[in-house]
């Protein structure tokens, strides 16, 4: 018996001797991973890139066992090693994974470290237009593929414009921009990408950079080409409101014009204008026009009726609302026609006061101070003289004229305004 124990202790330490030894002879997996890009970030900088290669080799192959490497890593890794081929398909994977809503890609799950490969690998380093350059130089001169050689000469400028600028963010296969635009890089940027869609119709890249990155671009870059051009052009035909004050001048034409006597106290109108698009919205409110009633037509029995002085010198106030459509629309000129209704109180007559009216005219408005623009998002203040015309159509029914029977009443305002908008 005690020799079976003796012999089971000696089976253990045996065995506890053996882990301890592999313990300490075997290196990890952590430790070789840590070992190769050691080795890798040495012979990079000895220019031993065979070596380099096969440390890189043995990181790709075992990313997938946590091996420590980025894609980024990889494909500066393949451009440092001279795997130009390598990089570029990386890197437009990268970019199309980025751009192209259609495209599934599956994630790989790369480990990250911050060492000293990663730092000489990324650099730290703004990427400028010199440094894009010399990339596409060298690029340029290796023996890879032309279709890949202009593919990453465009990716290349298109982070360059991106770094210089702001993304807001991708939805629906659209490609949102919104930055103060650096336009000499961004035309640069859009030329390699015609160039590619152009020569390569069919590659994968082709699609997102035609439908989803193109487009916006080269409309923003219209848009500030117009703007350098003429700075209100982008406002024509657009939203806004304003303020208005008039004097007026006016005269009564039709049947009433027979009973009623017309005059001009007075007058002034301000009024509101709300605008979208094309379309806009007014009201307005006047005074100062003043009737009296023809007393060669209107048999007026009582000068005093209900406390109403026949002969006073009250001016009556119109108020309406209209809906106008710009017909046209330039840096100092805008003609808005319009549409409405109107109702004028008639302060003199006995019977009738408040006369609903439907009521048409024009605005034209010459814009003589715009604020300064100094880029197309700005808001404009603009003043602007408008010369108005409305036309009132109505009926009265008054007891004093016409034998109690309606007439008609048509009104004619000529309008002097100045105004302030936001545009």
């Amino acid at each position: 018996m005690i020799n079976r124990i003796f012999f089971l202790l000696l089976l253990i330490c045996a065995a506890s001797t053996s882990l301890w030894a592999q313990d300490f002879s075997q290196p990890s997996k952590i430790e070789l991973y840590q070992r190769a890009r050691e080795a890798m970030l040495d012979a990079l900088k000895k220019g031993n890139l065979e070596r380099a290669a096969q440390a890189l080799d043995y990181l790709k192959e075992n990313a997938a066992n946590g091996a420590p490497l980025t894609e980024q890593e990889e494909f500066l890794a393949d451009f440092e090693i001279g795997r130009f081929e390598d990089g570029v398909v990386l890197y437009a994977d990268l970019h199309r994974n980025l751009l192209d809503s259609s495209y599934v890609r599956e994630s790989p799950n790369r480990k990250n470290v911050e060492d000293r490969l990663s730092q000489y690998l990324l650099r730290g380093e703004s990427l400028d237009k010199r440094m894009v350059d010399s990339l596409c130089a060298r690029v340029d001169s290796s023996d890879i593929k032309q279709m890949n050689k202009l593919l990453y000469k465009t990716l290349l400028h298109f982070d360059y414009f991106v770094l210089r600028s702001v993304i807001a963010n991708t939805m629906n296969s659209s490609f949102v921009f919104d930055f103060q635009l650096d336009k000499s890089s961004a035309e640069e940027f859009l030329g390699l990408a015609k160039a590619f869609v152009e020569n390569y119709p069919f590659s994968e890249h082709a699609s997102y950079l035609k439908d989803v990155v193109i487009p916006p671009l080269q409309g923003l870059v219209d848009k500030r080409n117009q703007f350098a051009k003429d700075p209100l052009a982008h406002k024509y035909y657009t939203g806004g409101f304003g303020f208005y004050l008039y004097t007026a001048l006016g005269f009564m034409a039709g049947e009433a014009a027979d009973y009623l006597n017309y005059e001009t106290g007075s007058p002034f109108m301000f009024g509101f204008d709300f605008r979208v698009k094309r379309v806009s919205l007014n009201v307005f409110l006047q005074f100062g026009f003043i009737s009296h009633y023809n007393f060669n037509k209107c048999d007026v029995k009582t000068r005093r009726n209900d406390g109403i002085d026949v002969f006073g010198d009250k001016e009556n106030w119109t108020f309406g609302s209209n809906v106008g459509f710009v017909t046209y629309d330039s840096r100092y000129l805008r003609v808005e026609p319009f549409i409405g209704f109107s109702s004028m109180f008639y302060e003199h007559l006995v019977n009738t006061t408040l006369v609903p009216e439907f009521m048409f005219g024009s605005n034209v408005d010459f814009r003589f101070y715009t604020s300064p623009q100094t880029s197309a998002e700005d808001n404009v203040w603009a003043f602007s003289l408008r010369l108005k015309y409305m036309m009132h159509l109505g009926s009265l029914k008054e007891n004093c004229c016409n034998d109690g029977k309606k007439f008609s009443a048509v009104r004619h305002t000529f309008g002097l305004g100045l105004g302030v908008e936001l545009w």
